[in-house]
């Protein structure tokens, strides 16, 4: 049993620093380089050609985006100096981005009975989502609201499909698609 343990930690331990992805990375000028990709926790990400290369580091000034198993990420702007780095889940007409953002939650200090560390509640972590239409960032949040319809507006069966509740606000993966699929 302490092997079996032994071997799990191990291998635990290994996966956990494996922090380059195979992946691809999308330059401005629109060349592309296949490699190993590790996103920085503050922006750009390291790349190297493989494991034994040097690591060289990108931001928004040099790719406009990278391919790896966890996402086709993407930098995007509303034509401010301001980039943002979205996981691309749908290509079309219209473009769903999604984000990944997290709340730490608020601390009441000393808890309910005045000792220990505190307590913590309201924390989690949850999906945004945004959309580009005609070169537009549009920030949806977690659900299509009524003032996101008229993105959809030239897609009447669209509209009656949210409106009569067939697609949820939440459905947001399968409204983006069914526009791009069924209305173009």
């Amino acid at each position: 049993m302490k092997k079996h343990l032994t071997l799990f930690a191990i291998l635990c331990f290994v996966f956990v620093n494996a922090q380059y992805s195979k992946g691809t990375v999308f330059f401005k000028d629109s060349t592309t380089l296949e490699g190993l990709i590790k996103i920085k926790a503050f922006g750009g990400i390291k790349f190297k050609l493989n494991k034994d290369a040097e690591a060289t580091t990108y931001n928004h000034k040099q790719i406009s985006g990278f391919d790896v198993i966890s996402g086709n990420f993407r930098y995007v702007t509303n034509n401010t100096d301001d980039y943002v780095l979205l996981n691309e889940l749908i290509k079309g007409k219209i473009i769903l981005y999604s984000s990944q953002v997290y709340n730490p939650g608020h601390t009441i200090p000393n808890g309910f009975a005045g000792g220990g560390a505190g307590m913590t509640y309201g924390g989690g972590s949850a999906t945004t989502y945004s959309i580009k239409v005609n070169d537009e960032i549009i920030k949806l949040g977690t659900k299509i609201k009524k003032k996101h319809h008229q993105y959809f507006n030239d897609c009447p069966v669209l509209i009656q499909k949210i409106e009569e509740k067939e697609f949820k606000k939440w459905d947001i993966y399968d409204i983006v698609e069914f526009y791009n699929e069924d209305c173009n």
